[in-house]
């Protein structure tokens, strides 16, 4: 066995059920994250210069899977949920982006020019999709607690800085 060939079984070993279910929460989709994982396994892997360890595997990784989170469209996502009174519902109230970018503001606590870097978008267009994220949770859920302002304005500058958990 070759050495990429060790440090992807390594790194799907190490941290195979970590991304997926990371990739699950950016997407609400079980079935669409574990196909966003093995194409972001297969990208890190087959694109000429595999990463040395399973941790830096790990780090290209979660990339690619931030950014196709980002960019994923899926028909019938933005639709209303008949009750949004749990938080999973009033995620459903919003686009795939806006879930990726929420959850990578929320959960990973990255600020804007992190996850733009991340997700290889414009600040802007980080700016602009959790304001409307952010607005949308609030017209479901009020009591969730969420602002705008705190959306913009807090969260860690360097994406290095956070582990990926279950």
């Amino acid at each position: 066995m070759n050495r990429w060939a060790r440090t992807l079984d390594a790194t799907t070993r190490a941290h195979g059920a970590a991304l997926l279910a990371y990739a699950t929460v950016l997407t609400g989709d079980e079935r669409a994250a574990a196909a966003m994982v093995e194409d972001a396994l297969v990208a890190t892997f087959g694109s000429g210069r595999a990463p040395e360890t399973p941790d830096d595997a790990l780090a290209a990784v979660r990339r690619r899977v931030q950014r196709a989170a980002v960019r994923r469209t899926q028909a019938g996502w933005d639709a209303e949920p008949a009750d949004a009174s749990s938080t999973g519902e009033a995620l459903r109230t919003l686009t795939a982006r806006e879930r990726a970018l929420l959850v990578m503001r929320y959960r990973d606590g990255l600020a804007v020019p992190a996850i733009a870097a991340a997700a290889g978008l414009h600040e802007r267009a980080v700016r602009e999709g959790l304001e409307s994220a952010v607005e949308r949770i609030v017209a479901a859920r009020p009591e969730a607690g969420l602002s705008v302002e705190d959306a913009l304005a807090g969260g860690l500058l360097e994406t290095s800085d956070v582990e990926v958990g279950p």
